[in-house]
Parts: structure tokens; sequence; C-alpha cells
């Protein structure tokens, strides 16, 4: 499996010069998107819409263009959801009394629960590919690799060269 890119200002070890130019004029074309806006989408919920204007700040200062719009409004809307699901949980509790055909009543889980269940799944999802886990921003930075781990192509080359 190959391993996530890191910014060229975090890369340790060594790296040749021709490397490290291209690394360079790859990240300067990051630069080149159109920077993601801060007005939220206008079909947002009024909750989602609050979770966009709380996060968009430190969102700003990552490498996030306009182009993940969609992505980070589709983590607001989970958020919301999740919200809304957790309300229903804390007023009605994780078990619903309902009447069954028979008449009689029955104790089912709240769906609540399983929205809520989903939305955090969605929520970490997204939120590691867009950086607003503590996770995708330590790798962001070059500090969530195991040092001793070593690429296994240059193992290989390195083995190679010592015995060939």
């Amino acid at each position: 499996m190959a391993r996530r890119k890191q910014m060229t200002e975090t890369l340790k070890g060594q790296v040749s010069k021709e490397e490290l130019e291209k690394r360079q004029q790859q990240e300067e074309k990051l630069k080149g998107f159109t920077p993601l806006q801060e007005k939220p989408p206008y079909w947002l919920s009024t909750m989602a819409k609050n979770e966009w204007e709380r996060i968009y700040p430190y969102l700003s200062e990552l490498p996030i263009s306009e182009l993940d719009r969609t992505l980070f409004a589709l983590f607001c809307n989970s958020y919301a959801q999740y919200r809304v699901a957790l309300n229903d949980i804390n007023e009605n509790g994780q078990t619903v009394v309902e009447i069954n055909s028979k008449g009689f009543p029955v104790k089912k889980k709240n769906p609540s629960v399983d929205i809520m269940n989903s939305m955090s799944k969605e929520i970490r999802g997204i939120a590691g590919q867009l950086g607003l886990s503590l996770d995708s921003r330590l790798r962001l930075v070059g500090l969530g690799e195991d040092e001793a781990e070593e690429d296994p192509i240059t193992k290989f080359m390195k083995s190679r060269g010592k015995n060939g």
C-alpha cells in the first residue's frame, strides 16, 4: 500500500534535489485552486450552517479548496443530523414503546440510535479526509509516521545495493 504524501517541509530522511523540487512544484499547484468560500451553502440547515461557521476558520488554514465544498457541507449536514438524533435520544431514551398489531405495547430501539451511529461514522470518515482529526493533521505535518518503518521499495533497493 502506498504511503500518504507529506508536505515538503516535513519530509525526513534523504530526498534528492530533483524529488524535492518535484514535490514543491506539486504543492504549488495546490495553492492554485480556488480557496474555500466562507459562506456556507444555502441548502444547509441552521445547525449545519452554524457548524460550518464554527469550523471554517480552522479549515481555511489547511490546503482545502472550493473543490472540497461539498465534502465539508456533507460533514456539517451529518453533524446536524447527529445532533438531532442525539436530542431525540435525550428526550425519548434509547428505547421507545410502540403498540404492535395485537394492541400490546412493545419496547423497540429508538431509530435515532441508528441515525446517530451512522452519522458518527460519516463524520469520522469525512473529518479524516478534510484534516479535521488529530491523526489526519499529524499526517499533514509529517508527525504521524512511524519513523522505524521504512518504505518497502527503499528497503529492497538498499538490500540489493549491499548484496549486488
